[in-house]
């Protein structure tokens, strides 16, 4: 696109990438030649950090928009299938997503991320791995299909062998937009990403709930899968102007192999480890049991799906440009994190005090185990909203290999903890995890931060306001809810103005502790309305 009229000429601009075309800017007399990573920095190195800031901005803008939206679905549709269907249902659908998330790891091989990191992918590169990919998913789905009756076995649930039969169609189709997502993210292309994701998961709500009301069962939440895959796939093709050629590069894929292997094994070993405990209650403590737990983590994940997630996602491609520059990475690495306490902390606090009346008023009274598990998954979940982050600055960086090695050591510790807590009953098994993350949480900091140079104990300071903030918040819920006894009058006007004084009681003592950053995160978004 040409520059807007009255912008210097070094401005950062748009531009629509072609592979296959050598891409330039044309500002004035000025023609710059670029190589793809330049797309990112927009162009000129002379305005690099604001034209990555402007970048930044609009992707957190964006993939906030698009996972506020998915966050809706998501709520309504436990909301109304938790009361349409019951635990068990939830539960074989939870034993159906450890199998398809783990042969999930496998159908990319981590080139998605190569293309990320990488600075410069050639037109053969991509070409290669969108056909490696497609084959990817097929195999993957052939496999599955063939050992289905094998797994439904081992669970010792029969229906699980029909809803594996039917998710593997998920495979394929993925795999047939992986490299069209890679590119839009690269670019920081997140518009078009939250529209598609957006429609695509209301599409499947709408379809999982009337399937559910026509009495599918179990498959109405396969359905919501399905539908989600197909939309998502077909939504990339029509936003991506890429599209494949017959060729293929072997030499140049197995270029990306070292990046997407070590990734690749971390992600197998990190996704065995987080979902044994759902293995092995789904074994041996049942179905019923499962759906409770799978409930509860998923309440738990909600925080760290749409705050943290959002942020790594829009974040990764724009500190790998700044992988040379160690501390300029590092700063913006501390500025990101302490934007996402300032959200995640007081919703981790608020779920914990509210933890009770929010089951009870969401999900019904039969679903109260739930709120024993929610005890201790809720701090868990504090914990992971900034170290789930730390994945960003190993993938920036290119230390995968480290990245993997760390988490099979923290993997081995979590599964015997899993393994201890099963004495106590899935309530056993939440606090053993929490209670080994928490061991784990200091170390898990220190070694990511020494590849940018940063101190834990100086991050953890930047973090304090908005922890201590949040606790301040928390005390005020738990003084109004006493003397506002929860047997009497209306659950729901209970919860909301509960939820309502504790927004309001964060928001005051954040503008008297933490002005100075309220005022970093206005000054960003005010320069992005002004471009």
């Amino acid at each position: 696109r040409r520059r807007r009229r009255g912008q210097p000429a070094c401005r950062s601009v748009d531009v629509v990438w072609d592979p296959n075309a050598k891409p330039s800017i044309e500002a004035g007399q000025v023609q710059v030649q670029c190589r793809v990573v330049d797309l990112f920095v927009l162009g000129c190195r002379k305005n690099t950090m604001s034209g990555l800031r402007q970048l930044a901005v609009r992707g957190f803008l964006w993939t906030a928009i698009s996972q506020a939206s998915r966050v809706g679905t998501q709520i309504l549709a436990v909301v109304i299938l938790a009361r349409l269907l019951p635990p068990s249902d939830f539960g074989l659908l939870a034993m159906a997503t450890v199998i398809i998330g783990f042969a999930g790891l496998f159908r990319d091989l981590g080139t998605a991320a190569a293309i990320i990191q990488k600075t410069d992918p050639t037109p053969q590169l991509l070409d290669s791995l969108f056909w490696l990919n497609a084959a990817l998913g097929t195999g993957i789905a052939a496999l599955l299909g063939l050992l289905a009756p094998l797994i439904a076995l081992g669970f010792a649930e029969p229906r699980l062998a029909k809803v594996l039969w039917m998710l593997l169609f998920t495979f394929p189709i993925a795999g047939l937009g992986s490299v069209h997502q890679a590119l839009l993210e690269k670019a920081s292309s997140f518009r078009p990403l939250a529209m598609i994701e957006s429609t695509a998961a209301i599409v499947a709500l709408g379809g999982a709930v009337l399937a559910a009301w026509h009495g599918w069962g179990v498959f109405s939440l396969v359905l919501q899968s399905l539908l989600t895959t197909i939309f998502t796939t077909t939504g990339l093709w029509f936003a991506s102007r890429w599209r494949p050629q017959f060729n293929w590069n072997a030499d140049q894929v197995r270029g990306v192999m070292g990046f997407g292997g070590n990734l690749v094994g971390f992600n197998v070993f990190n996704f065995i480890v987080r979902n044994l405990d759902n293995m092995l209650i789904g074994r041996f403590l049942g179905s019923s049991d499962l759906g409770y737990y799978s409930m509860a983590y998923r309440l738990m994940l909600w925080p760290l799906q749409n705050v943290s997630a959002v942020v790594g996602r829009a974040l990764f491609p724009v500190l790998s440009q700044l992988q040379m520059d160690k501390d300029r990475l590092a700063e913006a690495y501390v500025r990101t994190i302490a934007a996402i306490a300032l959200i995640t902390a007081p919703l981790m606090f608020g779920f914990f005090v509210l933890r009770e009346p929010l089951v009870t008023v969401a999900l019904g009274e039969r679903w109260q185990p739930v709120v024993g598990v929610l005890t201790w998954l809720v701090p868990l979940g504090l914990l992971q909203s900034v170290g789930t982050t730390v994945g960003t600055l190993y993938l920036a960086t290119g230390q995968t290999g480290l990245m993997f090695r760390w988490g099979v050591l923290a993997g081995l510790v979590i599964s015997a903890a899993f393994v201890l807590g099963m004495r106590w009953g899935i309530t056993g098994v939440a606090a053993s995890y929490a209670v080994a993350s928490g061991l784990l949480f200091w170390p898990s900091l220190v070694i990511p931060f020494r590849l940018v140079h940063l101190r834990p104990a100086n991050v953890l300071i930047r973090l304090m306001p908005s922890i201590v903030s949040a606790a301040a918040m928390a005390l005020v819920i738990v003084l109004i809810a006493a003397a506002w006894p929860g047997n009497t009058g209306n659950q729901l006007l209970r919860l909301i103005m509960l939820s309502i004084a504790g927004v309001v009681a964060y928001g005051v003592i954040s503008l008297i502790f933490q002005r100075k950053l309220l005022a970093d995160i206005i000054r960003v978004g005010l320069s992005k309305r002004s471009q």
